[in-house]
């Protein structure tokens, strides 16, 4: 199946996403091992975004590489176009790293087939897309940063839906419902009618309460 885009619509929800919830890396065999003010590498920042189950969008590419060398321009223009607009918090990660540093990356099913690689990395590892392989129209798989935004756009709206689609399964609205039926049940009690025999043992002269005090008053009189 193939899906057709709306330029408007990717851009609007796209800086909505990148607003609140986006990272960068770029990781290369020169600064893999610099730790930040946290004593943290690259390397440890990129395996905790996967083993932590977040998305991550990964660019994977070769030194001297010539299609690597005409993609990784496109894919940096993600943060340089865009960076006005972000907040940096832990959800979502787009790292771009070479390929030598594969085998210091945890959860990766599959090594790439050829250079660039560009994919999906989410649940812990267990999801995992290659660019080439999604679901986009063919002409939005051109490694271009107006392709990259509509892919990301996608897999960001393809894994809210999955998010939502888990609260309905958790039985979220029935749990609300049970709550509400709760609160209807003890109303019911409340409204019981009284016996017979409760209603003749009511004293008028010494009524307890206010339902006896109203009963008294207003439908004792009727009788």
């Amino acid at each position: 199946m193939s899906y057709i885009f709306n330029k408007d619509k990717i851009i609007e929800l796209f800086i909505f996403y990148l607003f609140i919830i986006m990272v960068f890396l770029h990781i290369d065999t020169k600064n893999y091992i610099i730790k930040d003010k946290n004593g943290e590498t690259p390397i440890d920042r990129l395996n905790n975004f996967i083993i932590n189950g977040k998305d991550v969008f990964m660019l994977i590419y070769m030194e001297g590489c010539g299609p690597c060398n005409a993609t990784r321009p496109e894919w940096q223009k993600l943060e340089n176009t865009l960076k006005k607009d972000i907040i940096n918090s832990n959800d979502i990660l787009v790292v771009d790293i070479d390929k030598d540093l594969l085998g210091k990356i945890k959860k990766i099913k599959t090594q790439p087939k050829g250079f660039p690689t560009i994919r999906f990395i989410s649940k812990k590892g267990v999801i995992s897309e290659d660019f080439e392989d999604s679901k986009l129209n063919e002409e939005y798989k051109k490694r271009t940063i107006d392709s990259f935004l509509k892919w990301i756009d996608f897999k960001l709206d393809e894994t809210t839906k999955k998010q939502m689609g888990g609260v309905k399964q958790m039985g979220g609205v029935k749990q609300m419902g049970g709550v509400k039926q709760k609160k209807n049940k003890s109303k019911k009690q409340k409204r019981r009618k009284w016996s017979l025999k409760y209603k003749r043992s009511i004293n008028c002269k010494r009524p307890k309460g206010f339902s006896q005090k109203q009963y008294c008053k207003y439908t004792r009189k009727r009788h």
